[in-house]
């Protein structure tokens, strides 16, 4: 096992797979150079699905908002032909 360094300092042991995590690039935002070093937006998630950023629950929402607003014109026969919705906040 390795560390646990949530549990310090009682210096609990969690197995290695535990501590997985998967980081993907976030398409949503644009990569950009700063002092000529390329950053890529991403988004860090565990092996189970949970976010561990800030950015993926609103990016979760987005999807959410994207899916039941189609869902919602269809089921009032207004753009029933309509293949994607933009949300925007503010």
């Amino acid at each position: 096992g390795e560390s646990d360094g949530s549990s310090f300092p009682n210096g609990g042991l969690r197995v290695t797979h535990e501590a997985a995590a998967f980081t993907t690039w976030d398409r949503s935002s644009p990569p950009m150079v700063v002092d000529k070093v390329l950053r890529i937006p991403c988004c860090f998630i565990t092996h189970l699905g949970k976010s561990i950023d800030d950015k993926t629950p609103l990016l979760r929402s987005s999807d959410a908002v994207h899916r039941e607003g189609l869902r919602l014109l269809k089921a009032m026969k207004l753009a029933t032909d309509a293949k994607a919705l933009y949300s925007y906040l503010g």
